[in-house]
């Protein structure tokens, strides 16, 4: 493991080499944009990270390593958006670079700013529920309505400064579905029992899978959907979830009618399978969108993620770019989505679309839309990817 003495001077040093590769006039202007922007985005967090290399402690080595993953993915989809060699490579490889750094960090500093017995160290060492309100929208794990037959359950991501979001519907059976489930907890699964019972966990996409194996063990009736391509990752086979069925665009008889599903594809097997509950008008989604607000983020990375547009709406880059990849079918599943004409918007991170959801929407799929297009075109036929509608149980 590298120490966080180590992994300090790792940092300045990265970031002065950002710097100085910013002014190489010789590469493409946006990957110059990018590695300035990075450069002073890892300064920042280093001077307020609680370890040997911060100043004034502001975030744990957690969240600093989290940030650190962020910087590395926007510099790898940046690079994967440009097409000009030497800024390309250069990009994703400083990006990847800094992704192995992350994985073999340790996370427990021997000293920082923070960690004495004064009221900082207090704080950050055991204060988790003040940093839990702060970045997240409480009341914490317990839902919240949202339409009828449908609410939400705001949590944080454990270790990283960011909230996220499951959306449970109760289907026409009266049986409840979990869409992108958050951390499990007794008090949680009981008071949404007392709403009915949990019949169906939804993992929609590639990154929001990693607490339904707890949910599966609690509620072992319940069945489990996957997003295309899921169960075929290393990290999930290890984990040793349980997934019953691949989800596709056509919805499952067991939900009742209430949905209609739209996949949005991208590269190196991304899928977002976004769901449409008809009767509330309330579309489902998690990474796709995002609406951070500024205050609920730490401040150094308040600029960065205004610079990324993830406080308009759209995703990080990195993100966009996988998506970008397969642009004519993601933009054809975009120009769907908001012919829906949704009132709410739900997704995973950040305050969702609670009203006038269509507009909204329209404003953060910007990326993926035609230049210049402000109407939808019509309703759309739903698609039929064959490769996905195979539903199939894959036995234990």
């Amino acid at each position: 493991m590298i120490p966080t003495r180590t992994h300090g001077l790792i940092d300045y040093g990265v970031a002065a080499l950002l710097g100085a590769l910013s002014t190489r006039r010789e590469l493409h202007p946006a990957a110059r944009r990018a590695l300035g922007t990075a450069s002073a985005f890892h300064t920042g967090y280093a001077l307020v990270t609680d370890y040997e290399g911060g100043v004034k402690p502001a975030l744990s080595m957690r969240q600093h390593l989290a940030l650190d993953a962020l910087g590395g993915l926007a510099l790898v989809g940046q690079g994967l958006a440009l097409r000009h060699a030497p800024s390309r490579n250069l990009l994703v490889g400083l990006g990847l670079a800094e992704l192995a750094v992350v994985a073999l960090s340790s996370t427990e500093p021997k000293r920082g700013p923070g960690q004495g017995s004064g009221p900082v160290g207090r704080l950050l060492g055991r204060d988790e529920a003040a940093h839990a309100h702060a970045v997240g929208y409480p009341p914490l794990d317990v839902p919240k309505p949202v339409a009828t037959d449908v609410w939400i359950v705001d949590s944080v991501m454990p270790g990283a400064p960011l909230g996220v979001r499951m959306t449970v519907v109760r289907l026409p059976d009266g049986g409840l579905l979990l869409h992108s489930p958050t951390p499990y907890g007794l008090a949680l699964k009981a008071a949404l029992e007392r709403i009915g019972p949990i019949r169906h966990l939804v993992a929609p996409n590639i990154a929001h899978w990693m607490f339904l194996k707890d949910w599966k063990e609690a509620c072992p009736e319940a069945t489990s959907w996957a997003a295309p391509g899921l169960r075929a990752r290393g990290q999930v086979r290890r984990s040793g979830v349980r997934l019953d069925f691949d989800l596709g665009e056509t919805p499952p008889e067991s939900w009742g009618g209430a949905f209609e599903v739209v996949g949005i594809p991208g590269a190196i097997g991304f899928h977002e399978m976004a769901m449409f509950h008809r009767a509330s008008r309330t579309l489902l989604m998690t990474d796709l969108v995002m609406n951070l607000e500024p205050p609920k983020l730490p401040a150094p990375l308040r600029p960065v993620a205004r610079l990324f547009g993830v406080t308009e709406g759209m995703p990080p880059p990195y993100l966009r770019a996988v998506v970008k990849w397969r642009h004519a079918e993601a933009s054809a599943a975009a120009a769907r989505l908001l012919a829906l004409a949704p009132e709410h918007v739900v997704f995973a991170h950040g305050r969702w679309f609670e009203r006038d959801g269509a507009r909204q929407l329209r404003q953060a799929l910007r990326w993926l839309l035609p230049e210049g297009e402000t109407e939808p075109s019509g309703p759309a036929e739903p698609l039929r990817l064959e490769r996905d509608t195979v539903v199939a149980r894959h036995p234990l």
